[in-house]
């Protein structure tokens, strides 16, 4: 069932940490919002990408449809988001901004938040996610495991689904499935056939994949 979705909200909020930065973000959300699901989309490679990407624009539309709120933004020096980008060092405090301002959308139940990750936005997602109890759930879409050689400071020990494609060049099912199997507490795997690192082509079939697995976690009480 879908829902008419209001028109996109642009947004600006600070980051977390000294100094903060004003970063922009949008907002999408059902006509009618009322203590619905809110759903960070966290994009890829800062250098080479933007709240723009296919997959991030898509996901955001498709969970406004699915009464969901997503908000999705620019890390620090993309696009029209202040500061400069540190290769992963201070974007958690980019997006530990953006959960203070998911919470405070009217309309939405913060306890029951997710964060979405794609490639660099996946990275980031599971260095901070771990920190912040507000975060019920994650999904790393196409994890830059080069990044993660020696692990994380802290695991994520709530619910989590990993999604990556069958042909993806830095995220393969062979180095994945063995990182996710030492992950603690409830976790998943999605292979989207057929797509490569950015799901270029194949944003419908992640798309329907990803919100397979936010319906059924929105839908379970108390997780």
């Amino acid at each position: 069932m879908t829902s008419p979705v209001a028109a996109e909200q642009f947004i600006t909020f600070p980051s977390k940490g000294q100094p903060a930065f004003l970063l922009e973000g949008v907002i999408h959300a059902p006509a009618q919002a009322e203590m619905a699901p809110v759903i960070i989309l966290c994009h890829p490679q800062p250098a080479s990408s933007n709240i723009q990407d296919p997959l991030t624009q898509l996901l955001a539309t498709r969970l406004a449809e699915a009464n969901m709120v997503a908000l999705r933004f620019n890390f620090r020096g993309v696009g029209k988001s202040q500061g400069q980008q540190s290769d992963g060092r201070l974007e958690p405090l980019d997006l530990a901004g953006a959960v203070d301002a998911a919470c405070a959308i009217p309309g939405v139940n913060p306890a029951k938040l997710c964060v979405i990750g794609h490639a660099f936005g996946a990275y980031i997602t599971l260095l901070y996610a771990p920190f912040d109890p507000r975060i019920r759930t994650i999904v790393a879409v196409s994890l830059p495991l080069f990044r993660a050689t020696n692990g994380f400071p802290r695991p994520f020990e709530r619910p989590k689904l990993f999604v990556t494609g069958e042909f993806d060049e830095i995220c393969p099912r062979y180095k994945l499935e063995p990182f996710v199997e030492q992950q603690d507490g409830p976790k998943g795997i999605k292979i989207v056939t057929g797509a490569r690192h950015l799901m270029r082509g194949y944003e419908e079939a992640t798309v329907t994949a990803i919100l397979k697995y936010i319906k059924a976690w929105a839908a379970m009480p108390g997780v």
